[in-house]
């Protein structure tokens, strides 16, 4: 009886595994910035936040980041949420990140390059005349141990 009941929780310890283990394996993780990266959006938007406040803009919309196509990317999204996030802190006294109608609209373009360990991020900011107001070029580069 000690062996039939040692097995059946052998089996069923054997089975609740494998059932788990394709599912971790299957599993991706969410695509995300590192520290440096996440730095150097916040840079970027301490330059294009004091242009804003240099012009005596009360408002900003920030819009998606887009791919070579037009289309939002997942890390578009991602890094436009930062750099969202980033515009809102800086922002605080001197001008309001919102969602439409803004005194100046930041959009941009962010290109992966093959391989996936670089990217080029283009910023503008324009007016709702569609004036450039400014814009800011960059790379970023995946570091060791930064996730893809």
């Amino acid at each position: 009886m000690k062996i039939s009941v040692l097995c059946s929780a052998f089996i069923f310890l054997f089975v609740c595994t494998a059932d788990a283990l394709p599912a971790e394996k299957g599993q991706k993780q969410k695509p995300s910035l590192s520290k440096e990266e996440v730095q150097k959006l916040r840079d970027i938007a301490v330059i294009i936040s004091g242009e804003i406040i240099r012009r005596s803009i009360t408002s900003v919309t920030v819009t998606d980041f887009k791919d070579i196509k037009g289309n939002p990317s997942k890390m578009g999204k991602i890094a436009v949420a930062e750099f969202r996030k980033q515009m809102e802190d800086l922002g605080k006294t001197n001008f309001t990140v919102v969602d439409s109608g803004g005194g100046a609209f930041v959009t941009g373009i962010f290109l992966p390059f093959k391989g996936g360990d670089k990217w080029r991020l283009d910023i503008k900011v324009l007016s709702p005349d569609n004036r450039l107001i400014t814009s800011y070029s960059g790379f970023f580069r995946k570091t060791k141990g930064a996730k893809k």
